[in-house]
Order: structure tokens, then C-alpha cells, then sequence
């Protein structure tokens, strides 16, 4: 049970009922609102923005009015060219104690009371920790301010929400608006938050965490404003639709779910649609607008020919953002990302440093500590702190990752194989599966991995033996099956089945 994909893939043609076509359910969403009208919240990070964009502008293709929710000025233009209308409001990620504040007058009467706040963690705590705990008191603001919003001009006949969002489905629940969430990492299956628990102890752990005191008066305001039980119905920072849930992503990359995570989400539909950019040629920029100028415009991977080229990329989380954390748990204890990324970047430089047959490029972030801990570098090594990934990977011969759903999908639909060396979140399950696969090699514990073991994966995955021949097969797979998921007609086949729906059981 455990190994068991939660569901399948849904095919296109599995939308609607028995022998309805993808141009019929267009017509019909069209007969039942004469011009669909979709709100979309997501995260402001590139990673999330990129693969919904080719969703929105195919919503818009096919006669919806899309709204685009966004708190910066980032990704307005983005936006706007796909289609949609950029519209204002409140962000909720890293600006939780914010809103809590803005709204303690309104939490409080709803009976809010002063141990709740005072539970609440600080700064100090973990991201991922006050995440868990502010999502749902801050939730519960974000949504009140959209449902006054909604109820007081254009209100959406549709939401479509990253499922790490909960506002935008409160509000929706409350308003009786129909609802998708979508996520870029593979389902149900990432831990998540559970990363560092063992899979048999991950109920426990979060039957824990329900009874914290911030989260239990804030589930109370949940159900009596909202009508939604969010500790009984939802898992811990995944707020998926009862209704509709997109995955950018395929089965073959998911995770176990455990059973305890089944039984909630039972009766809900997910829509595996793989990749909506399987060219990669990305709406949004990859590299952050205000960091491009910053970018080398050398080509480090330009070699001779018979140069083998190997990319390295920690993630943003290990080299930035959990440098200084200690959030990575291995046998030998919580590990900082400084000491992780530190950890294999000095033994790619003991194998490979001065090898005029490899050139090794590290993506190694915005810090200036990073730079300054690798010392002088051997000629066949390029440290960046900016790096157009997927023009990196067109390039490379074999890519060592800590295993974003992100990263992987970009290196199959290229067809690299891939090294993997997960740092922390949905990272281990990703890697798991590539390993899985068979389109790479998993070192779920480096920390632990005896010095060399690392070296000797990099040597075969840049050599053109049996096992780097299949990791390329398998991994070309996946990126073959990323591609023919439905991509981004499926994505709004989804969420334009839902009025089909709707009309059909004689609703508005």
C-alpha cells in the first residue's frame, strides 16, 4: 500500500463523462458561464510561476478571464503576457507575523486568545516549522480579506491555488466558488515537513503537531467562518482541493503516501499532466530579473571536444537559504547546508581538480562566504553564483543535484543523468525515485557516504559504459512521459470540467 501510487493519471479524455472530447467541455464550461472567470494564487518564486503561466494563457485561449494575484512587482509583466489580469494583494510567505498582526483585533474576537499568539514561533525557528504553524492562523486572514474582496465586485467562478496556499481555498469554500490546487513537486507522496521523520512514525508526528496551541484555536476559527476542519480534512502544509488537484509532475516520481494521508484525501482527484514546458523554453526568466545583469555572459561549459562536462546545483535552499541552518538530518546529526554543500564540493575537487578531460561547474549560490570557503580554484572549475540552469544542462554530460522537482523534470526532458544528493523536503523522495527508475544513482545520506563513493558515481555517470547508457535511457523516459502527461490542456481541461460538472448537477 505504501508503494502504491495514490492514483493514477487521469487522461484528458477521462475529463468529462464517457465519449465527451476536450472541445466539448470547452463548449460546455462556455455554456454554463459565458466567460469563466479564474483567480490564480501561487507562490513568487520562478520555480512555481514558470509552470502555470502556459495554464493561464491557455485558460485565457479558450475564453476565460484570468486574474493573477501577486504581492510584487516580479512577475507582473510575466503575467500580463500570459494573458492575465495582474492583480494586487496581500503576500503570505515570510510575512506571516505581519499579517497576524494586522488582523489580531479580528482574530481575537473570533477567540483568538492571547496563549495562541504567544505560541506562535519566532524568526529564530525553522521555516518550514513557522510555515506549519502561521499557515493556518494567517490562512484564515488572507481568506477573510478575499472573501470581502470577492463579495464586494469580481468574484471567480474557479480558483486555482499552489497547494501550499490555503486563503484562496477557505475563501472559496466559504463563497461556494470550485476550487483546483496544483503543485510542481509529485503529489501526495513528498514528505515534505515529514523529511526527517521515518515513514511509520510521520501520524504520529503530525497528530502532534495538531494539538499546538496556536493551531487549535485557529482550526476553530477555521470551521465556524469557513465551515472547513482543516486539522481533520488537510495534511500539514498541503492544502489540496477535495475537488481538483493538477500535478505538474507524473506518477512515476511520487513518493509512498501513507495511509493515514490517503484516508484524507479520499475522494479527491488528482490530474497528473507531467511538464506544460516541455521545451523549457520558460515564460518567466529563469535567473531572478534582478540578478541577470550580474550573470557571466562566458560560456563555462565551451570546451574542447572531448571535454566532459559536469553541473553541479545544491539548490537554493542548500546554498542560500539553509547555509547557516541546521536542517539536513543524517546519521551523524542535523547538518548545515554550509557543511553539506562544503561536504562534496571538496571531494569533486580532491577526484577531479586539475583534470584537463572535465570541467566542473558549481552553482554555488548568492553568498559571498560560499566563494570564499572554496579557496583557489583548479583551471577545469567554474564556481557561479548566477546560472541559467537549463542551458547549463543542454550542455552538460551529467548533472549531480540535490533534487528539486524542478531540477529532475529539466534533466529528464533532457535526458541527463543525474547524481543525486538530497538536502531536505520533497529532495529524498525525489531522488528515491530517480534511483527508482533507474535513471541515476540516490546518496540519501552524504554526510554518512564514505569518502570517494561520490567520486566513483560522478566517474561512471561522465564515462559511456552499460549503467550512465541506461541512466540516460530511463531518464529520457521520464522526460518522454513528462511530455505526453497532457501538459497544459490538461491542466485546463481540469479546472474547465469543474463548471462542466457544475451545469450539469443544475448548478450556476
Amino acid at each position: 500500500l505504501a508503494q502504491a501510487p495514490l492514483i493514477q493519471r487521469i487522461h484528458i479524455d477521462q475529463l468529462a463523462s464517457s465519449g465527451t472530447t476536450r472541445r466539448t467541455i470547452t463548449r460546455f464550461a462556455a455554456m454554463a458561464v459565458a466567460r469563466p472567470r479564474v483567480a490564480v494564487f501561487n507562490m513568487e518564486i520562478v520555480g512555481t510561476v514558470n509552470p502555470i503561466l502556459p495554464v493561464v494563457a491557455e485558460l485565457v485561449q479558450r475564453g476565460c478571464e484570468v486574474r493573477y494575484y501577486l504581492s510584487k512587482e516580479t512577475y507582473v509583466s510575466d503575467v500580463a503576457s500570459a494573458g492575465a489580469e495582474p492583480v494586487r494583494f496581500d503576500d503570505f510567505c515570510g510575512r506571516w507575523e505581519e499579517v497576524i498582526q494586522e488582523d489580531e483585533e479580528w482574530l481575537q474576537s473570533q477567540g483568538y486568545s492571547q496563549p495562541a499568539f504567544d505560541a506562535l514561533p519566532g524568526k529564530e525557528k525553522s521555516m518550514m516549522l513557522r510555515m506549519m504553524i502561521y499557515s493556518l492562523p494567517a490562512g484564515c486572514c488572507l481568506g477573510r480579506r478575499l472573501v470581502k474582496s470577492w463579495s464586494q465586485g469580481w468574484c471567480p467562478d474557479v480558483v486555482l491555488y499552489n497547494v501550499m496556499l490555503l486563503h484562496p481555498f477557505l475563501a472559496a469554500k466559504q463563497l461556494g466558488i470550485r476550487t483546483a490546487s496544483f503543485s510542481t513537486y509529485p503529489g501526495p507522496g513528498t514528505p515534505m515537513h515529514l523529511y526527517a521523520q521515518k515513514f511509520e512514525e510521520r501520524e504520529a508526528f503530525d497528530e502532534e503537531m495538531a494539538q499546538h496551541p496556536s493551531l487549535v484555536p485557529a482550526n476553530d476559527i477555521a470551521l465556524k467562518v469557513f465551515g472547513i476542519d482543516v486539522l481533520k480534512s488537510q495534511l500539514q502544509c498541503r492544502f489540496f482541493s477535495d475537488e481538483a488537484n493538477i500535478v505538474f509532475n507524473i506518477p512515476q516520481l511520487q513518493g509512498p503516501v501513507n495511509e493515514y494521508q490517503q484516508r484524507r484525501l479520499e475522494g479527491s482527484t488528482f490530474h497528473w499532466v507531467g511538464s506544460t514546458d516541455p521545451q523549457l523554453s520558460g515564460f518567466a526568466p529563469r535567473v531572478e530579473p534582478e540578478l541577470d545583469s550580474k550573470c557571466s555572459n562566458e560560456l563555462p561549459w565551451s570546451e574542447e571536444p572531448g571535454t566532459k562536462v559536469l553541473l553541479v546545483s545544491l539548490g537554493s535552499l542548500t546554498v542560500e537559504y539553509r547555509w547557516e541552518a541546521a536542517e539536513h538530518l543524517s546519521s551523524t546529526g542535523w547538518i548545515t547546508g554550509k557543511q553539506y554543500s562544503l561536504r562534496l564540493w571538496s571531494e569533486l575537487l580532491e577526484t577531479f581538480g586539475g583534470r584537463e578531460d572535465v570541467r566542473v561547474i558549481l552553482s554555488i549560490g548568492q553568498r559571498d562566504e560560499a566563494r570564499e570557503v572554496l579557496g583557489d580554484l583548479p583551471s577545469n572549475f567554474r564556481a557561479l553564483k548566477f546560472l541559467d540552469q537549463v542551458s547549463a544542462l543542454r550542455r552538460c554530460d551529467a548533472f549531480v543535484t540535490h533534487g528539486g522537482a524542478n531540477s529532475i523534470k529539466e534533466a529528464t526532458l533532457l535526458g541527463v543523468p543525474m547524481i543525486v544528493t538530497p538536502f531536505c523536503v520533497d529532495q529524498p523522495t525525489n531522488g528515491e525515485a530517480v534511483e527508482r527508475y533507474g535513471a541515476g544513482v540516490c546518496f540519501s545520506d552524504l554526510m554518512a557516504t564514505p569518502r570517494g563513493e561520490l567520486s566513483e558515481a560522478v566517474k561512471v555517470a561522465l564515462g559511456d559504459g552499460p549503467t550512465v547508457q541506461q541512466w540516460r535511457e530511463r531518464s529520457l523516459e521520464l522526460g518522454e512521459a513528462l511530455r505526453q502527461a497532457g501538459g497544459a490542456p490538461a491542466a485546463a481541461e481540469a479546472c474547465l470540467s469543474l463548471l462542466v460538472e457544475r451545469a450539469s448537477k443544475g448548478g450556476a
